[in-house]
């Protein structure tokens, strides 16, 4: 199986869930259980992050389980199942979420992180809505600073419900992106 068709497999079995009534959010064993997808967690959480970032699937944190997620089809997702147009293009299997960023890439990261500082002090939200936005920012750039720089837990950071509302934050964090994708592919 590819990751595509893994992903695909993943979202048909959130859209039945949903189309049956089942609104819960549901964690990755309860995946792999129905969807009898071998892949390791993180490779699950992978694909779910691609899911993510296509607008199909929503996550939250699950804050009783230790690094846990739960999962949930979209309107976006379920409408892609019913028409059989899933626009998943992301092959997971494929990225480490390790790449080799130039320094240059990575203070051009830094100096993005920096324009989100000041997008959000400059933002009309509550003392800590700001706290807690500027603690994603701070976390993200000390995860930078590493000498292997987890990619993946960095974006997870960075699309954060959080930061999601700030108006402006979208458009910085898809430029960081774009910056990963470019070292992804040199």
């Amino acid at each position: 199986m590819s990751a595509k068709s893994d992903q695909q497999t993943i979202l048909q079995y959130l859209y039945r869930r949903l189309a049956t009534g089942d609104t819960r959010y549901c964690t990755i064993p309860t995946i792999k259980k129905n969807t009898v997808l071998d892949g390791s967690n993180q490779y699950i959480l992978a694909l779910t992050d691609d899911l993510e970032s296509a607008g199909l699937v929503i996550t939250r944190q699950a804050y009783q389980m230790s690094g846990g997620r739960l999962f949930q089809i979209t309107a976006a997702g379920f409408d892609a199942v019913q028409k059989g147009d899933i626009p998943v293009v992301v092959d997971s299997a494929a990225w480490t979420g390790r790449f080799d960023l130039s320094e240059y890439q990575k203070s051009e990261i830094r100096r993005i992180l920096g324009e989100m500082r000041m997008v959000i002090t400059s933002a009309k939200l509550s003392n800590a809505r700001t706290a807690n936005a500027m603690a994603l920012i701070e976390s993200a750039e000390r995860l930078i600073e590493t000498p292997d720089p987890l990619w993946p837990e960095i974006m997870r950071l960075l699309r954060s419900p959080t930061l999601a509302g700030v108006i402006g934050i979208a458009g910085l964090i898809m430029a960081i992106v774009q910056i990963l994708m470019a070292a992804a592919s040199s």
